[in-house]
């Protein structure tokens, strides 16, 4: 068993922590290419204008309580979410989906209708695999491959490198079998010179004190994947299973469990046990991750009105300010076009910064807004005067 140092977090709304930056190195492309989720519609996932510096969410488990039952409505506020904080793209945790018993046909109609969820945050989506989603069944794992794509597998974003791991393996219980090992430990190895690497899957290394039966099967496994993220200098590794948030440093890894999908509570608010999810900034060598609860961003765009113009409404009742993307219906402002934002408290207005940016898609217009915490950011998009 790996000796282990750690300190652990039960649910602080912000994580703030600066990695040091690692020598650069040559990068290998993966030998096996994650790529996003199909779902259905138009997905950006444009290279950032600098490298170093990105946002991305991550959440998970979303799965219902019992076979034949919709999913809670957890997951699809999140993603209406992610369209107003328009990330880079989001990293799913598992558990997408009921599955466990059932008939391989069931379990592709929910597939489905999670693709068609996570379509409503119109950014790309990486998932790794659940209990739920293989329960260690050999054809559940071939319906997963036919409906969401690879059980395990990296790719690259700026100047860092994400991992997806395979926990549920269907001829094991839960843990990383040796082939994967082995491609993991080249994986690292080939992207050391990366600035940031981050992985994900289901089943944690770490769970929570209270569920030690949640992590993986067998200790010694646990410690040699622990053994690599430490050697190679893994900034953070998220996970989920548990159905709460919690987050711990081992060896100078940031374990963090992210299960606030919706799924049942596995804990008290107190101990973590609230629906949830994160935002992670990248900025150099620094990374914030933030802990956003649903139900607390919402957004109203109003029509476009004779004279080209048009307002929205973003209402941010967090407990930070969050950069947000508002989508208003029109492309035929003009190249002049100004955008203005303000948030007003008792009489008193306040200026904020607002900027148009490059379209995401024709018959928009995207305006970029800093949401005041606790208020109503008011939105104006006008045409060019003339």
């Amino acid at each position: 068993m790996v000796a282990l140092h750690s300190n652990t977090m039960r649910h602080p709304f912000l994580l703030l922590a600066a990695f040091p930056l690692l020598v650069t190195a040559a990068r290998a492309a993966s030998d096996r290419p994650l790529l996003p989720l199909p779902i259905p519609g138009e997905m950006v996932m444009a290279s950032p204008a600098d490298p170093g510096r990105f946002t991305f969410v991550v959440g998970g488990d979303n799965r219902s309580v019992a076979r034949d039952l919709p999913p809670p409505p957890t997951a699809a506020r999140i993603f209406a979410e992610t369209r107003l904080l328009r990330p880079a793209f989001a990293l799913w945790t598992g558990d997408s989906i009921y599955g466990s018993d059932d008939t391989p046909g069931e379990a592709a109609r929910e597939y489905a209708a999670f693709l068609r969820l996570a379509a409503a945050g119109a950014t790309p989506v990486f998932n790794a695999p659940g209990n739920h989603e293989i329960f260690r069944r050999p054809e559940l794992e071939r319906v997963y491959e036919s409906c969401m794509g690879r059980l395990y597998g990296s790719f690259d974003y700026g100047r860092s490198h994400f991992i997806a791991l395979d926990t549920e393996e269907a001829d094991r219980a839960p843990g990383v079998g040796p082939a994967q090992l082995e491609w993991l430990r080249k994986d690292l190895e080939a992207n050391r010179g990366a600035e940031h690497i981050f992985v994900f899957s289901h089943h944690p290394l770490f769970p929570t004190p209270d569920h030690p039966r949640a992590g993986f099967a067998s200790v010694a496994n646990r410690d040699e994947v622990h053994r690599l993220f430490v050697r190679y200098h893994v900034t953070a590794v998220f996970s989920g299973h548990e159905h709460l948030y919690y987050a711990s440093v081992h060896d100078g890894v940031r374990y963090i469990v992210t299960g606030g999908g919706g799924a049942p509570s596995d804990g008290a608010p107190q101990d973590g046990g609230f629906q949830h999810y994160l935002l992670v900034s990248v900025d150099g060598n620094a990374v914030k991750i933030q802990v956003l609860q649903p139900w607390r961003l919402f957004e109203k765009v109003g029509p476009v009105q004779p004279d080209g113009s048009c307002t929205a409404m973003v209402m941010n009742y967090g407990h930070d300010p969050l950069s947000v993307l508002v989508a208003f219906p029109t492309d035929q402002l003009g190249a002049g076009a100004v955008a203005t934002a303000s948030w007003t408290y008792k009489g008193g207005t306040h200026p904020v910064p607002a900027e148009i940016v490059a379209p995401l898609h024709s018959g928009e217009t995207f305006v970029r807004v800093m949401a005041r915490q606790g208020r109503g950011t008011l939105v104006v998009l006008k045409p060019a005067t003339k």
